[in-house]
């Protein structure tokens, strides 16, 4: 998209109209009997560029191997495990569509081993012409002054915080959807890891907020299936700064769901990754 700047209240984004030629694929991920874990070699599948992906189905299935209520359950697992995968492995979870188990299909055989091509799971993908010009959509967009904090090192901000102030983890980034921190993450885990082991007087509290809510439920977590995902993209900081050798004394963690955005109306993906945070309390120092 192409933007105008104007003076005033709003921004224009110009519209120019294409057409898209749509096309589908399917990627087959197989599983083992009873099982809801792929091996790697079939998650190697989903190591595929998604940049043309606009829409794409999560469908499972098992063999008839096991009662129905435990087919129809493992099949949503298989669902649920292969979504995980997906956006851990960089899936845009707005492309998301049905993620269902539909329970047994094929044939019944009198054998114990069932059947392998009966236990998969479908990644169904609806995709755009590589060729073809995406459609560009028209907003409006109301003007505001940037609430993101000038970058300055962690040390610094420690230096002149006082007792009870929160620091934003900025380059701190977690996988959509997921507790995991991004690779690009990792300079700024390790300034707070250094900045904890030089300063043995330094107690903090780690605080995680999400994006896209407009409840106060909390988000759900594709890793793990649970409605906690402030909390646990929290407790994964404070978990990985325990196991690098901080003393827990000096930790604690706490989840906010969306009950303290930066952005309120998150217009854009840049003011969601702001939402999606880790933030510090100091505690003492």
């Amino acid at each position: 998209m192409f933007l105008c700047s104007m003076k005033g209240l709003f921004y224009f984004l110009l519209f120019t109209c294409f057409q898209v030629t749509a096309q589908t694929d399917t990627i087959t991920v197989y599983f083992e009997i009873g099982s809801f874990e792929a091996i790697l070699l079939e998650l190697k599948k989903l190591d595929v560029n998604k940049k043309y992906w606009k829409k794409i189905d999560i469908i499972s299935y098992t063999d008839y191997l096991g009662s129905s209520e435990l087919n129809n359950k493992l099949s949503i697992e298989r669902s649920r495990e292969i979504r995980s995968r997906l956006v851990q492995r960089g899936l845009d979870t707005e492309v998301l569509g049905n993620v269902e188990g539909r329970g047994a299909i094929g044939e019944t055989l009198e054998s114990n081993e069932g059947i392998q091509e009966s236990r998969r799971t479908d990644v169904v993908i609806w995709t755009t012409n590589k060729d073809t010009p995406e459609d560009k959509i028209i907003e409006v967009v109301e003007d505001r002054s940037p609430k993101i904090i000038k970058k300055v090192e962690l040390k610094s901000q420690i230096e002149s915080a006082d007792i009870g102030d929160h620091l934003v983890l900025k380059d701190m980034i977690f996988i959509p959807g997921q507790h995991f921190l991004t690779e690009e993450s990792a300079p700024s885990y390790d300034e707070l890891f250094q900045l904890l082991k030089k300063n043995p007087n330094l107690r903090i509290k780690i605080e995680g907020h999400i994006c896209c809510k407009i409840d106060d439920e909390d988000g759900l977590d594709l890793a793990t299936n649970k409605f906690n995902l402030s909390e646990a993209r929290a407790k994964y900081v404070y978990d990985s700064l325990i196991e690098d050798g901080i003393s827990e004394d000096r930790l604690s963690f706490e989840g906010f769901a969306r009950n303290n955005p930066i952005f309120p109306d998150e217009i854009n993906e840049e003011e969601k990754m702001g939402n999606r945070r880790v933030e510090i309390r100091i505690i003492e120092k």
